[in-house]
């Protein structure tokens, strides 16, 4: 064969073996289901009481029949579908305050408070923290505590040991050993935590406060910094505004940059429906004294939460906007802010079922998860740089998913 014919030919041979291979690739769909780059699991507690069962036969709402609390638990991977339990019954919780709790750094052992009342007054029962075996197939119940909690929240501190938890007169520190939530420290100060988070080297906590004995009225709620040393934590300052910015309003759901170099604090405590647009303010941890230096403004009327890409280039906001009591015809969203620019600028919004509470993202930025309160199912969103592409299928949850961690399996 001449050596012209001979290089055509495999030319012709090879185009034909790519095609034929991407043809081939094309034509095997991606997995029929949820799939994340490395094992993640979700702890969503779920408040029932947000959630109002039909009376049969009359078919109407029923005030005093309630739906049970109940803990969802979801392992995802990039092998399998979601693997998808709840249990009800077992572990009070609540939709009020911000919706972020924990679990350990292995995913073993998830740790939910409760206030004790719950949405519209009910569900009424003692301030209890309940530390759930994440690994047994009816996410055993392994220990409940009477806590006296200022919030219906908790965190876990970086160091991956200690758990974080805001009582009436500061903060408590526990720990695990040996299966058991054991109290390590209980620091007392003037302020009483209602939101909270820890920075990234876990020597500081920021906190959304009031002073104890000051009147729970609007416009009382301070943002305040603590030190956290050794296992004990202690109050030394409170942080201001720079003069021509937006005060501090109700301020909530507040959260550290990945750098620890800002923090994020929503106005107008997590309540929608105000008739009024509430503002964000970026407080600069990077100045003596932290400083609260430029603000994004009218964001929504309600945010409940926000969590930031592990790099930072991103911070995504739950916003409730109109919020009848009870009504199922709400109207939330997520917004998007570049965090890259200075002021940070909002990009845009997506529509989501109401109402949006807890909001995560994977450790490798990869994917975000969004609670979705009145839906009762977890929205999944894939991240390219600035866009969030929402997945086409859902985690279906127990009713009234209200606050959520994530973490490893």
């Amino acid at each position: 064969m001449h050596p012209t014919a001979r290089r055509l030919c495999l030319t012709l041979f090879c185009v034909t073996f790519l095609f034929g291979q991407e043809l081939t690739s094309a034509q095997d769909p991606a997995a029929p289901w949820i799939t994340t780059a490395e094992r993640v699991t979700l702890l969503s507690a779920n408040d029932g009481a947000t959630h109002l069962r039909l009376r049969s036969p009359e078919m109407v709402l029923d005030d005093a029949t309630v739906t049970e609390d109940s803990v969802t638990v979801v392992h995802l991977g990039p092998d399998h579908p979601p693997i998808v339990k709840t249990v009800y019954g077992t572990v009070p919780n609540s939709v009020r305050g911000s919706p972020y709790i924990a679990m350990t750094d292995d995913g073993h052992y998830g740790f939910v408070p409760s206030q004790g009342l719950g949405v519209r007054g009910l569900h009424e029962t003692p301030n209890l923290l309940s530390v759930i075996d994440l690994s047994a197939p009816e996410l055993t119940v392994v220990q409940t505590l009477e806590v006296p909690l200022a919030a219906n929240m908790v965190a876990m501190h970086p160091d991956g040991r200690h758990l974080i938890v805001p009582i009436i007169a500061g903060f408590r520190v526990y720990e695990m050993q040996a299966g058991r939530l054991v109290l390590v420290t209980e620091s007392q100060t003037d302020i009483i935590p209602m939101s909270f988070d820890i920075n990234p080297a876990g020597n500081r906590i920021i906190a959304t406060g009031r002073i104890k004995d000051a009147p729970q009225s609007n416009g009382t709620l301070g943002v305040h910094l603590f030190r956290f040393e050794a296992g004990l934590i202690e109050h030394f300052q409170e942080v201001t505004v720079r003069n021509g910015l937006p005060s501090f309003d109700d301020p909530f759901s507040l959260r550290f940059s990945p750098d620890g170099n800002r923090v994020l604090v929503p106005n107008g405590s997590g309540i929608g429906t105000k008739g009024r647009l509430d503002d964000i303010l970026i407080v600069d941890m990077s100045l003596d004294p932290p400083e609260a230096t430029e603000v994004i403004s009218q964001v929504a009327d309600g945010i409940e939460s926000l969590a930031f890409h592990p790099d930072g280039h991103i911070a995504v906001i739950a916003c409730l906007e109109e919020l009848p009591p009870l009504a199922h015809n709400t109207y939330s969203d997520l917004a998007v802010v570049d965090m890259t620019s200075s002021p940070p600028r909002l990009l845009y919004r997506i529509d989501v079922e109401a109402v949006p509470e807890g909001i995560e993202f994977t450790r490798d930025g990869s994917q975000l998860f969004v609670q979705l309160t009145q839906a009762h199912r977890i929205a999944v969103f894939d991240v390219d740089q600035f866009l969030l592409k929402r997945s086409p299928f859902v985690i279906r949850v127990g009713h009234g998913p209200s606050s959520m961690a994530i973490g490893p399996p």
